[in-house]
């Protein structure tokens, strides 16, 4: 099979990658991609949606998966199943799930699914007036896609008021039509959880745990991701079974008896409280970033043949197996000053030293050769993966090969993983 994956970050890398490494795959394509990628699939820097349309149509491949979320919100999915293509990833329909927070309230209040009580608002001063009743920990959340920097973790009223005056006052994520929805704030332990679905059926396809804030101990502002480890520890057989039933069925029956047709990877973003209930704090409606790097080395079925038959409406002849007891930790090499201000273009010397493997692999985020050389091209650029027996072995690798890495503008984390 021909496949194209339609992305240029280490999520659509590490996508290229399990693809490329499937029996049935003859070529991958990638657009636009980057440096990294372009090492096993066939790269074109085309980034318009309509330029994408034009190009798939062209190759005519077997499968296209769609990797970011703004295609998906664009409806780029749609539009190519339109034109008779195979495609893994939701129409615009599907994708609200993850582009409007309001709509995901909305959904889970509609379908009882857990989540924290919120209202929504569209003007400065009445967020402001709201906030202002509470005491205590707040959540703020801009109602769009903000690439992982919209959700704002507040410690007091004071820092949910700043949080509010990003949106509407200095306008970092719309120049128009924000709207922000406040939560409450749930204490409790995070993961993400995945499912594949084409409409009708669904497996599920593992977890992870992601450390979003810049600093150690969770400290900083979130970022879209420092780390992951995988599957996540906290997800025990009881808890497994609750999620089961009380979020991912309801939501998998939620778009059935909505119409909402979907045909990809729906990721629950879900808090545990001290009492071992689940909330579900979001929905992605792709493959998160960084925990599909880190799912990824631990996967030993056929990612080409279980996304293709997700495509075609085929899911219930599909599985899913991973090998058994393997562990994986990805950490992220961000440039120094992200997720503010970082510099780009700053020479990565000796990564081509570093040989990948099936146990080891550096995936590109944003890298680019110019003259023979590897510049990164962003603010999260790396990430480095590792497999083995237990997260300890992984974690020993993954800071070893970082410590390594000759780039003097590199930050990352020094806690991934650190407590299991």
């Amino acid at each position: 099979m021909n496949v194209i994956v339609i992305g240029s970050g280490a999520r659509e890398h590490a996508l290229c990658r399990i693809l490329d490494k499937s029996y049935l795959c003859e070529k991958v394509f990638c657009f636009p991609g980057n440096y990294g990628i372009s090492q096993i699939a066939e790269c074109r820097n085309i980034s318009t949606k309509e330029d994408i349309i034009r190009e798939c149509i062209k190759i005519n491949p077997d499968l296209i998966v769609v990797g970011p979320e703004n295609y998906l919100s664009e409806n780029l999915a749609g539009e190519l199943r339109n034109n008779g293509l195979n495609v893994f990833g939701p129409d615009s329909k599907g994708a609200k799930l993850e582009s409007s927070k309001e709509f995901m309230k909305e959904f889970c209040q509609l379908h009882d699914i857990a989540t924290a009580k919120s209202q929504t608002f569209v003007d400065f001063e009445k967020a402001k007036n709201y906030l202002e009743s509470f005491n205590g920990p707040i959540v703020v959340k801009y109602d769009g896609l903000a690439a992982g920097k919209g959700v704002f973790v507040c410690t007091n009223t004071n820092e949910a008021i700043e949080a509010c005056k990003r949106v509407f006052i200095n306008k970092e994520f719309n120049q128009e039509n924000n709207k922000v929805v406040i939560e409450d704030f749930i204490e409790g332990r995070e993961l993400s959880f995945f499912t594949i679905t084409d409409g009708e059926d669904y497996l599920n396809f593992g977890s992870a745990q992601d450390y979003k804030r810049i600093g150690d101990n969770d400290t900083g502002p979130n970022t879209g991701g420092m780390g992951t480890i995988s599957p996540a520890p906290i997800l025990e057989e009881n808890l497994n079974k609750i999620i089961q039933e009380e979020i991912v069925e309801k939501t998998i029956n939620g778009l059935i008896q909505d119409n909402i047709a979907f045909q990809g990877v729906i990721f629950f973003g879900i808090i545990v409280n001290e009492f071992n209930q689940p909330y579900l704090l979001e929905y992605n409606t792709r493959f998160g970033d960084p925990e599909i790097q880190s799912i990824s080395l631990r996967v030993k079925s056929d990612f080409l043949s279980l996304l293709h038959s997700t495509a075609t409406k085929n899911l219930k002849y599909s599985k899913i197996e991973f090998y058994e007891n393997k562990k994986s930790i990805c950490l992220i090499l961000a440039t120094k000053g992200y997720p503010e201000n970082y510099p780009k273009n700053t020479e990565i010397r000796n990564i081509s030293k570093f040989k990948n493997n099936d146990d080891f692999y550096i995936f590109h985020a944003a890298t680019k050769l110019i003259d023979s050389k590897i510049f990164s091209n962003g603010g999260r650029v790396l990430s480095i993966v590792a497999s083995g027996n237990d997260y300890r072995e992984c974690r020993k690798k993954v800071y070893e090969i970082a410590n390594m890495i000759d780039w003097p503008e590199k930050y990352y984390r020094s806690d991934i993983g650190a407590n299991f």
